[in-house]
């Protein structure tokens, strides 16, 4: 059994409570034992913390490193923004004395201390390094035989690791890759933090446009961020008449539900784009 400290991040826990859902599920199956990290709080995201307030960024990081690092097992994230964080963070502090000395300072306060020892580990690590692609593969009971748009994340694109991986994951749960032309075009996210809607209309409409012409079942995502914007996105088009309904799952729905695991077992009905048409009534 393979123990983790499990980090849900702000929008898992809020607003998409089925990616969770599905992750403990497999989890169950693959042999993973996941602990809850107790008074954690956001990661924080670099995109406004790093920016901000650096100092900040890096001490609250820290502080929900040293919560995973009491429980004394490496750290897995189900967000690319905390993993992003999280990495980035610990590789500052286990780099630089005194910076770390200058955060732990701060810890004290809290009674609290950091010591880098953990690793910071994307659940895409876990499931292809630490069980192995196999061991996935053989718990698959019905593949999925769709046509899957890929949404990485901007962030993910910092280790070609886990694009590798996140490939090679929906191959072995039977669905297909389908290349489209705005695959690397960011989800919204970041330019949203300026504007909300030059991020709609010139980042998430001009990704759904490009989807929708490369005709998939659905869009695969490991990054909840990603997750909201695209379905956010969908939602603003179809309110205006725009002709789209292309469902969006979370790459730990997709894994579950080849496990087996029917929709309602993973809080499918949460979508607000459900997912049902695609799954052949199941």
């Amino acid at each position: 059994m393979l123990k983790y400290s499990l980090f849900l991040g702000c929008f898992i826990p809020a607003m998409q409570p089925f990616a969770e859902a599905a992750f403990r599920k497999i989890s169950s199956i693959l042999g993973i034992e996941l602990i809850d990290i107790k008074g954690a709080s956001c990661c924080p995201v670099s995109d406004v913390f790093g920016i901000v307030s650096y100092d900040a960024w890096v001490n609250i990081a820290a502080r929900n490193m040293s919560l995973a690092e009491e429980i004394n097992g490496d750290i897995v994230v189900l967000c690319n923004g905390c993993w992003d964080t999280f990495s980035s963070v610990l590789k500052k502090l286990v780099e630089d004395d005194n910076l770390l000395n200058k955060v732990n300072n701060n810890l004290s306060l809290l009674g609290r201390k950091f010591t880098g020892k953990l690793k910071v580990k994307h659940y895409l690590e876990v499931l292809v390094e630490d069980i192995g692609l196999e061991k996935v593969q053989e718990n698959v009971k019905i593949p999925l035989n769709l046509n899957i748009a890929m949404q990485y994340g901007c962030k993910l694109y910092r280790d070609n690791r886990l694009l590798k991986y996140f490939d090679e994951l929906i191959e072995v749960i039977g669905a297909k890759k389908v290349f489209y032309d705005a695959e690397r075009l960011c989800c919204g996210y970041p330019l949203s933090l300026y504007s909300q809607d030059l991020a709609f209309s010139e980042r998430t409409k001009r990704k759904i446009d490009s989807i929708i012409k490369a005709e998939v079942d659905c869009i695969a995502v490991a990054c909840p961020a990603c997750f909201y914007y695209l379905e956010e996105g969908e939602l603003n088009l179809i309110k205006s008449g725009y002709k789209c309904n292309i469902p969006i799952l979370h790459l730990s729905e997709l894994i579950a539900l080849s496990f087996g695991f029917k929709p309602s077992e993973i809080g499918g009905s949460l979508h607000k784009i459900g997912y049902m048409n695609i799954l052949g009534g199941r």
